[in-house]
């Protein structure tokens, strides 16, 4: 950071360096900002910003690199967010994000074919974790929703486990459910739980399959939810596979493994159920997934 307010000159332990909200305010020089792009080139006032891991909200616009620009690092404001998630590429998917979902903001900033900044998408190379929406987020990649935003600093997001969950329903007639859960680059999963809630009544078939698009049904294949291979309360997993794993899977009493835990692009992991018939309505199944997303790696030493 070309200039940094922080660096220790004379100053004594325990003196404040930060007069209000107890160090919620930051004043960092607007050539470190990450912002929204403007036909300038400067943060504006209202900006969601970054710098490194630290985010917030400019409180002043800048007129030059060198300006000194305090930012609140918390607090609730209204900003664009974009609705998407991270996929497989580098625009990510368009999903709309319910209230209380988490949003990222763009490490490298916006620019002149895509300004916007804020979004669900998660991918830690890219994205740092900005706060969490209040409102309504509408799918699109390039069309902003302005919404509430909990701004909350929190470095520590990427080295939780994050718990998704899809849930299918059944419908009478015949037809297709897809679920999809994105799962960040460098992300390592932990789990595929897929619970029966109640079985599917379909007088043919309902049959799931959970994969990705490398092999859609890599992790479970031709799970039958009508009975025989999950009764209603029962679950399968990694570690219980009810004799139904896919390539990606072997089965607990063969002790082999399980292959591509760990991918370094982002993906997406998908549940589709096919029912055939044109009865019943009762189904209710849940599939999880879990996953860990640490920011950084640690290099392991060599004695």
């Amino acid at each position: 950071m070309p200039v940094n307010k922080y660096v220790v000159t004379d100053e004594l332990a325990g003196e404040e360096c930060s007069s209000t909200y107890e160090g919620r305010h930051l004043t960092f020089e607007e050539s470190a900002l990450a912002h929204p792009y403007h036909a300038d080139g400067f943060v504006d006032g209202g900006d969601p910003v970054v710098i490194d891991n630290i985010v917030g909200v400019a409180s002043t616009s800048a007129a030059a690199a060198t300006d000194m620009i305090a930012i609140d690092t918390e607090g609730t404001r209204f900003l664009n967010v974009l609705g998407s998630v991270s996929d497989d590429t580098d625009d990510g998917v368009a999903e709309a994000l319910p209230v209380g979902t988490p949003i990222y903001i763009k490490k490298a900033g916006g620019t002149v074919g895509s300004p916007y900044v804020l979004s669900g998408q998660s991918d830690p190379a890219v994205w740092q974790h900005f706060g969490y929406v209040l409102g309504e987020v509408s799918a699109h990649l390039t069309t902003p929703t302005l919404v509430a935003v909990k701004v909350h600093w929190d470095p520590e997001e990427y080295d939780a486990l994050v718990s998704k969950e899809i849930t299918f329903e059944e419908t009478v007639s015949a037809g297709v459910w897809t679920g999809s859960v994105n799962v960040p680059a460098g992300a390592t999963l932990v789990n595929i739980i897929v619970h029966a809630t109640a079985l599917w009544d379909s007088e043919t078939s309902a049959t799931m399959i959970v994969g990705d698009a490398t092999d859609p049904n890599g992790f479970y294949a031709a799970v039958n939810l009508k009975a025989t291979d999950l009764l209603a309360g029962e679950a399968i997993d990694f570690a219980h596979t009810g004799g139904k794993e896919g390539a990606d899977l072997d089965a607990p009493a063969a002790a082999v493994a399980v292959r591509r835990r760990y991918l370094a692009a982002a993906r997406v992991i998908s549940g589709e159920i096919t029912k055939v018939g044109d009865t019943g309505a009762a189904g209710r199944t849940r599939m999880t997934v879990i996953y860990s997303n640490p920011e950084t790696a640690v290099v392991a030493t060599k004695a």
